[in-house]
């Protein structure tokens, strides 16, 4: 018993002393406080390599206070959330996006449908919470008065933009649209006085669409990035367009660097990309999906040398690279009938939305895909016809093409995976008003395609964090848990490195220093 009595003051004593380390880390007083305790923190460190520890962070207000391995000492006005057991990461970031494109529904559409459009915006940035979204960058703001009218919702992730999308005269949106010579010209285009097929009137005045003109208007509104688009033929379709030429493409990307902007450029095709490399940009938008513009190719999913040479050159010099899976595979699921699980759409949408998506909105997205077949056909036979050939109905022919391209994405993608290239975390969301590109659950569909192209899961962490915020300027406030950034906070059940699943068991999303429980972000509940 006397030898009890030992062993029972040794442990009272090392009790003592282990609770006095505990209670001797720094010293904060706060005023509207969270401390998250005894979490498994994963986090990028200020280089960008992973760092994993069990910690505690406390915030005040909007801000990070402390993040580390000690106890904070902690007085004043603070709420305790135990995190034992669960993992704490910084607020994902979706680097490509259309804030104002409707999933579903086409801008005809709308028009007829004013209180379905309402319900669809109320919702919107609460669903890319609800995926733990906290910060967005939609990389083209043509519609500013819809894009104001997210950001004054009190509850909504972090918004970045992009200035309207820069166009040069007669370029593929102006095609493809069929503006009028009138609608042409009333746009804020980019003069190239590089391409010699170029015309424009005399009396109109050219340095309102110069180069330093136009990403000083931009700057002025407020937006952080500047985005040019190049297609050529290999889209499939006959190149009827202007595309920016080299040189004016690099006085752009001159100006937004001289202007402390980031630049992007719309180049899903080698040419396309070998252009962006050439001129600097920095960050590619879509992977390489178009491959070549010749019909006996095309099918071809063996990666050529000028491919392969030119993801090396990406991957070398360290260019942002927007894989952007959705864009191509969110077609792939409408045609395969997924993204109208109404388990799901009713946590996100209202249920009149919901309801109209089933009835209406899908039938006619479908439709317009399906369409697809007899429009090339028919603008483009030398390079269809000989496609569509390979297969013996359309439904193959859809099967097959869409099968194509993912392969061939999924190898872009592992390829530069494996040469550690400075991938970015973008979804497209938005694009082509597909109605498989539900906001927020859209991110966790690419998540998936990176999983199954290969990519690991550290390397997907860091895209959709550290790599996103450092890309776009942000990592001085957001992308990593560090003292003095921006509260964005994910606490979920799950680890992240572990298993793709973790990104769809958030308990909490902290946005500016406020909690909220995953369960309240839904449409069941009114916030």
């Amino acid at each position: 018993m006397q030898g009890m009595g030992k062993i029972t003051g040794f442990l009272l004593l090392s009790g003592t002393f282990l609770f006095a380390l505990g209670c001797s880390g720094p010293a904060f007083e706060v005023r509207d406080g969270l401390l998250i305790e005894h979490a498994q923190i994963v986090t990028c460190d200020s280089s960008g390599a992973i760092r994993t520890y069990l910690g505690n962070i406390l915030t005040d207000g909007t801000v990070i206070r402390y993040a580390g391995a000690e106890m904070p000492r902690v007085s004043g006005s603070y709420r305790r959330i135990d995190a034992t057991g669960r993992f704490v990461i910084p607020g994902l970031i979706d680097s490509h996006v259309h804030l104002n494109n409707i999933a579903g529904m086409d801008f005809r559409q709308r028009r007829g449908e004013p209180e379905l459009v309402e319900g669809y915006f109320d919702r919107l940035p609460l669903n890319f919470l609800y995926y733990g979204y906290t910060g967005l960058v939609d990389v083209d703001a043509y519609a500013p008065q819809q894009l104001e009218a997210i950001r004054t919702k009190s509850l909504r992730p972090d918004i970045y933009t992009c200035g309207k999308k820069v166009a040069v005269m007669d370029d593929f949106e102006m095609e493809m649209g069929e503006l009028s010579p009138a609608e042409r010209l009333a746009q804020p285009f980019l003069f190239d006085p590089y391409n010699p097929n170029i015309r424009l009137p005399d009396s109109l005045d050219l340095p309102s669409h110069s180069a330093s003109y136009l990403v000083s208007r931009i700057r002025e509104e407020g937006h952080v990035c500047v985005k040019m688009l190049y297609e050529d033929a290999s889209s499939g379709l006959p190149e009827v367009w202007e595309s920016p030429s080299p040189e004016i493409l690099v006085e752009l990307v001159t100006e937004a660097r001289a202007a402390g902007m980031v630049t992007l450029l719309h180049a899903p095709s080698l040419k396309g990309q070998q252009l962006a490399l050439s001129a600097g940009v920095d960050i590619i938008a879509h992977g390489l999906w178009n491959w070549t513009n010749r019909p006996e190719e095309y099918l071809s999913t063996n990666l050529p040398r000028t491919h392969r040479d030119l993801l090396d050159s990406i991957a070398a010099r360290q260019t942002g690279y927007q894989l952007t899976f959705r864009a191509l595979l969110g077609e792939r699921d409408i045609l395969e009938g997924k993204g109208l699980d109404t388990t799901l759409l009713s946590k996100l949408y209202p249920e009149a939305y919901v309801n109209w998506l089933i009835m209406e909105g899908a039938p006619a997205g479908r439709a317009r895909i399906l369409a697809r077949p007899e429009y090339l056909a028919r603008v483009n036979p030398e390079f269809f016809v000989p496609v569509r050939a390979r297969f013996e109905s359309d439904s193959a022919f859809f099967q097959g093409l869409y099968h194509n391209l993912g392969s061939k994405l999924d190898t872009v993608a592992s390829y530069l995976a494996g040469k550690n290239a400075n991938l970015l975390f973008g979804t497209d969301t938005g694009a082509m008003n597909m109605y498989s590109h539900v906001p927020g659950y859209n991110g966790y569909r690419e998540m998936q395609h990176w999983e199954e192209a290969g990519i690991l899961l550290d390397k997907l962490f860091r895209a959709a964090t550290y790599n996103n915020a450092k890309a776009f300027g942000m990592l001085g406030a957001v992308g990593t848990l560090e003292a003095g950034k921006r509260a964005n906070i994910l606490i979920l059940e799950g680890n992240p490195l572990q298993a793709l699943n973790a990104y769809d068991q958030i308990s909490d999303v902290i946005l500016g220093g406020k909690a909220y429980s995953r369960s309240d972000l839904s449409v069941r509940t009114r916030l």
